[in-house]
């Protein structure tokens, strides 16, 4: 055990870094890691108005045989879950957008921005899964 980065969110994304600053902190947070107990809640703007209410997204994450670094849906992938709240909607120049607040209860790579994608609601300005 030691000091340091546990987990990295996407740096297209907000570059969140979970960091432990001590050997305490690093084996805490490992452990609510590994048994999902951490609370990992986001806040993200998409495309379009997505319905008000809380939905639930759980579909299998894999990656593209062809394009390594864009996550699918997959079934041979890993199982994921996130969960969706609409906080806001909005839209500016005829175009509509859904401020939305995320928790994911598994966390695999890209998982909100395919999630997100996968329900029609695709990240704002995300150059990997929708244009700006």
């Amino acid at each position: 055990f030691s000091c340091g980065i546990l987990q990295r969110l996407d740096v297209p994304g907000s570059g969140l870094l979970l960091i432990a600053k001590s050997q305490e902190a690093y084996y805490d947070l490992s452990l609510q890691l590994n048994t999902g107990s951490l609370d990992r809640d986001y806040c993200i703007l998409c495309h379009g108005h997505l319905a008000s209410g809380r939905r639930e997204v759980a579909t299998n994450v894999g990656w593209d045989r062809w394009k390594p670094s864009t996550g699918t849906i997959d079934q041979l992938g890993k199982p994921s879950r996130t969960i969706l709240k609409v906080l806001a909607h909005a839209s500016l120049d005829a175009q509509a957008f859904s401020l939305l607040l995320v928790r994911i209860c598994s966390g695999r790579r890209h998982q909100i921005r395919v999630h997100s994608s996968h329900i029609g609601h695709p990240t704002v300005c995300d150059g990997r899964y929708t244009a700006c």
